[in-house]
């Protein structure tokens, strides 16, 4: 079943690129049409989340900006399927000189990414600096030999989320390379306030940045109109450091999130609205929705 899939994979793959850049974009913003109104479920949550973070948002505006993000969710995760090429031509590193100025002083560097816009574009950073990442390996073991390779072209170590992680992620950190981990979907971490309601935050890249004393920036993407794509980096975060690792790591994720929310709120339909990221899915009401 895997090697079938795969091999429809490739097909799709293949057809897909006989077409131009402008075509497969405008293909994929079709997708997200048919995905924002096919999955209800997903549908829900998309609105649920923008209802709680934007109360004074009419129901239509909120509804613009979730079929916006489909579009460009589904433009993102198209786009990696041809995504070396995408990189070298659409893809603009902005301040990016706050990561060299950190590297040559001879540091490592953690990167707090956001799924926004072209989420991966950032890894054109690759073409400067190894960039090690983790993630879950795919349920398709053909389909996941084939990210990773691709990503080995973009000078990324893609390591998988597995019992040797820890290690594995240490060994990365020793050599003092850039760290960059997803930061701003729901699991498990530290308790914080995201768009004024609680929910649970990872504490990783704190980890990494209070223990390893590495510089801690934000990576995040915004995908234009003509489907280029700008990565922005911040300043580095000046982070709490007390006697109490514990509560450090408490206080400086709050930070980390309310830094995202800031960027999330410059550009709303950029971000994944439909991850179920304060865990609304069993509480949705329809009609509240609406208002």
């Amino acid at each position: 079943m895997y090697k079938f899939q795969f091999f429809i994979f490739k097909i799709f793959r293949r057809i897909l690129l006989l077409f131009s850049e402008k075509t497969r974009f405008k293909f994929a913003e079709k997708l997200g049409i048919i995905g924002y109104y096919l999955i209800k479920k997903r549908r829900l949550i998309a609105l649920a989340n923008l209802k709680l973070a934007f109360p004074d948002k009419t129901y239509d505006e909120r509804k613009k900006i979730a079929k916006e993000s489909y579009k460009i969710m589904s433009k993102a995760f198209l786009s990696t399927l041809w995504f070396e090429d995408y990189l070298k031509t659409n893809v603009d590193l902005e301040d990016f000189n706050r990561v060299v100025s950190i590297k040559e002083r001879g540091n490592g560097i953690v990167v707090a990414l956001i799924h926004m816009g072209n989420m991966e574009a950032s890894l054109k950073a690759g073409e400067t600096y190894r960039i090690v990442t983790v993630a879950k390996a795919q349920r398709n073991p053909y389909i996941d030999k084939f990210i990773t390779e691709a990503r080995k072209q973009l000078n990324v170590t893609l390591l998988k989320k597995s019992k040797q992680t820890s290690r594995e992620l240490l060994e990365q950190i020793e050599e003092k390379n850039v760290i960059a981990l997803f930061t701003d979907h729901r699991d498990k971490g530290s308790t914080v306030e995201f768009f004024g309601e609680e929910t649970v935050s990872p504490t990783g890249v704190i980890n990494i940045a209070l223990k390893h004393n590495f510089p801690l920036v934000i990576g995040y993407n915004v995908m234009h109109e003509d489907n280029t794509c700008t990565t922005y980096f911040t300043r580095e975060l000046d982070l709490v450091r007390t006697a109490s690792f514990k509560d450090d790591v408490k206080e400086n994720t709050q930070l980390l999130m309310s830094t995202i929310e800031n960027i999330i709120k410059n550009y709303p339909d950029q971000w994944m609205w439909f991850h179920d990221r304060w865990k609304l899915s069993k509480k949705i009401d329809k009609n509240e929705i609406k208002k």
